[in-house]
C-alpha cells in the first residue's frame, strides 16, 4: 500500500497556502470554502462535481474553485491522487486585483476545469517556489503573471459566481 503524503506550507511573503496531496485515495465529500483554490493535478484520475457539473480530471488539469463553490470527488481509476493547490484568501485576492487592473474588486473564475499548459507552467513554478521558500520578489512575479493570466481568460464578476438560489437567500435573509 502506497503511503499518503500531504505537505502544505503557509507564505508569509504571498499571504497564501501551497499544500501537496500524494498517493491519497480518499474520497473528498462535498464540500467548499471561503478562499478560492488554485490547483493542478500531477497525476491520478478523479471524477471531480461542481456546482452540480460533472468532470473527468486528471494529469495536466487546472481547477479553479471560487468562494463558496461545492465541490466533490472521488478516485475513479484505482490509481492515486497527486495534487497541488494554492489556497488564496480573499482579502488577497482583493490586493492583487486592486495591484492587476486598479480596483479593489473580487472577481470569480468562469471555469472550474481548464486545460492550459502556459498556465500550468507557471502555477508548478510557482507551488515550487513557495514550497521550497523562494524569492519574495520572484515569488510576487510569478504570482502576479498568474492571476493577471486567469482575470484576461477566466476571470468574471464575482457575482456572476454565486448559484441562484445564494442569491435568493440573500435577498429574504440580508447579512
Amino acid at each position: 500500500m502506497q503511503k499518503e503524503i500531504r505537505t502544505v506550507c503557509y507564505d508569509d511573503d504571498l499571504h497564501l497556502e501551497a499544500y501537496r496531496f500524494q498517493g491519497i485515495v480518499q474520497p473528498f465529500p462535498d464540500h467548499f470554502h471561503d478562499y478560492y483554490v488554485i490547483g493542478f493535478m500531477e497525476a491520478g484520475t478523479r471524477c471531480l462535481s461542481c456546482k452540480n457539473k460533472e468532470y473527468m480530471i486528471g494529469q495536466g488539469n487546472i481547477l479553479l474553485f471560487n468562494p463558496n463553490d461545492n465541490h466533490s470527488c472521488v478516485q475513479c481509476d484505482g490509481g492515486t491522487l497527486d495534487y497541488r493547490g494554492l489556497n488564496i484568501p480573499k482579502e488577497t485576492m482583493l490586493s492583487l486585483t486592486e495591484e492587476i487592473i486598479r480596483q479593489r474588486i473580487l472577481f470569480g473564475f468562469s471555469e472550474n476545469v481548464i486545460k492550459n499548459d502556459e498556465l500550468n507552467l507557471y502555477l508548478r513554478s510557482l507551488h515550487q517556489m513557495i514550497m521550497d521558500g523562494g524569492e519574495e520578489f520572484e515569488k510576487e512575479e510569478m504570482f502576479l503573471l498568474l492571476i493577471t493570466l486567469l482575470i484576461e481568460h477566466y476571470g468574471q464578476p464575482f457575482e456572476n459566481c454565486i448559484p441562484e438560489c445564494s442569491k435568493e437567500i440573500e435577498k429574504t435573509c440580508p447579512l
